[in-house]
């Protein structure tokens, strides 16, 4: 099986967690609910949507949430809706899908502060000197499509644990086979094996998920 744990695009297959906007998703979807940072707002009523999507069975992770110094509201409003989600997460029990955009030493910062239980994904991991400090923080990498072209990455991604690797395709419309492919080249194991790797990930993350 070949799972992804982060798309923007609807999905009926059980192997994908569609990243969930406003009320466009399907009811067969497994999916992520969160503020992204570039909406991010004090809006009591928005925040309270995600702790009642967190209820939801399908609702496998709070995300895509983070922090992003080239796009978005104020740096301290994202800031604060960013916490209020980790307090969610905490609370549900659901593992973090992180947005970060050049704000990496302020969110290791807060992890260092909150200490929380539950698991952080770096998605769309593409920043090769960022490696060993995400790592370092216990925080799981999720790596896509530019894998398929960034040399930098190709070369650091051995460096990444199996137990620490997610693949995704993010808002990306290739095929998850091409990242599994392109993965499974560079480490140098078989398709099998690495296909074995991410769903052990997946299963011991996202602890809600099921067939059926």
């Amino acid at each position: 099986m070949l799972f992804n744990i982060h798309s923007h695009f609807s999905s009926k297959n059980p192997n994908v967690i569609f990243n969930k906007s406003d009320d466009n998703v399907d009811e067969y979807d497994y999916f992520s609910s969160g503020i992204h940072p570039w909406n991010a707002s004090e809006n009591e009523k928005l925040i309270s949507s995600i702790s009642i999507d967190a209820v939801n069975k399908k609702c496998l992770a709070i995300g895509e949430i983070g922090l992003d110094k080239l796009k978005g509201p104020e740096f301290e409003i994202q800031k604060s809706v960013f916490l209020k989600q980790i307090q969610i997460s905490e609370e549900m029990n659901l593992p973090v899908i992180l947005h970060c955009v050049k704000a990496w030493n302020e969110l290791e910062i807060i992890k260092k502060e909150v200490k929380p239980k539950q698991t952080w994904i770096y998605h769309g991991f593409n920043k090769s000197n960022l490696v060993k400090s995400v790592l370092d923080n216990g925080v799981m990498i999720s790596i896509g499509a530019s894998i398929l072209t960034n040399i930098k990455l190709q070369e650091i991604i051995t460096e990444i644990p199996n137990s620490s690797l997610f693949l995704e395709t993010d808002d990306s419309k290739i095929d998850i086979f091409e990242i599994y492919q392109k993965v499974s080249e560079i480490k140098k194991i078989s398709l099998q094996e690495l296909e074995k790797i991410i769903e052990q990930n997946f299963k011991r993350t996202f602890t809600k998920w099921h067939i059926g």
